[in-house]
């Protein structure tokens, strides 16, 4: 039981990293959220929604954002 636990709170940790590192990216590059979703083609709810934490991430969303930023996804699967 306390894997399971340890492992929710991992996963919860690792989904705010990643979300404020969508924030941070966009912010940095001086986009809105309009102009991104324009580009991406993402909902703006959408992204609005993963960079504040309301809304899970999609794989198929988060590659498009590292397409779109230029940048690679590192996964790791841990016992």
């Amino acid at each position: 039981m306390n894997n399971k636990k340890q492992a929710i709170k991992e996963l919860i940790q690792n989904y705010g990293t990643i979300a404020q590192q969508l924030h941070q990216l966009r912010v940095s590059k001086q986009l809105s959220l309009e102009r991104l979703s324009h580009d991406t083609q993402i909902p703006l709810y959408i992204l609005d929604d993963m960079e504040i934490g309301r809304r899970s991430l999609q794989l198929s969303t988060l590659y498009i954002l590292a397409k779109y930023y230029g940048k690679k996804i590192h996964i790791q699967l841990i016992d």
